[in-house]
């Protein structure tokens, strides 16, 4: 695993475009008066703290006391709109199993969109094949309000694969917790990177 090549620089446009986008970079403590009774996202929690460092050309996002259920040193985006997918060792050494991470930002406007899925290829014991699993996808969407000063940040999910089963009843979109959305509001308690 590279993280080094995460952060390659992309081309000058994009470099540009980046400069003229907000910076969400830093300490952000989340406010539950103003963020409410949370919602349930399925395998996700609010995060109490984020920590965000952003460059021209990628985005770290630290969390702690919850937040999105990979290893903190994945949570990297690239801000060109490329998706990166890197091996995630977390598990440690499992025969005929490997779990990877794949995270993709897209700007929207002034907000941004992160997604972070985990995808895991195991062989089939019995056919030799290579069996492809997809987990939810965590989506975090960042937006700044009052000067900069406070992070709005919508969570909820999506499946890429479906079962065919959930809860012990067949799968229908409306039982599952992964689409659920929850805004949480943080407020800047600190500016890092830049």
């Amino acid at each position: 695993m590279c993280l080094a090549a995460l952060a390659v620089a992309g081309s000058s446009p994009v470099a540009t475009r980046a400069q003229s986008l907000p910076d969400f970079s830093g300490t952000w403590r989340i406010d539950d008066l103003r963020s409410g009774r949370p919602i349930d996202v399925w395998g996700q929690t609010r995060a109490r703290v984020v920590v965000i460092d952003q460059t021209p050309t990628d985005l770290t996002l630290i969390t702690d006391g919850g937040g999105v259920n990979v290893p903190v040193d994945l949570q990297r985006y690239r801000l060109d709109g490329q998706e990166t997918i890197v091996q995630d060792d977390s598990l440690g050494e499992l025969a005929n199993f490997v779990r990877k991470v794949r995270t993709l930002a897209q700007w929207d406007g002034e907000a941004l969109k992160t997604e972070t899925e985990t995808v895991s290829e195991a062989l089939d014991p019995n056919t030799g094949a290579m069996k492809i699993g997809r987990g939810i996808t965590s989506v975090l969407t960042f937006r700044l309000e009052a000067g900069g000063t406070e992070l709005v940040v919508e969570r909820t999910g999506f499946r890429a694969q479906v079962p065919a089963m959930l809860h012990g009843r067949p799968y229908t979109r409306q039982d599952d917790l992964a689409y659920n959305v929850d805004r949480v509001r943080y407020v800047r308690t600190a500016v890092t990177g830049q």
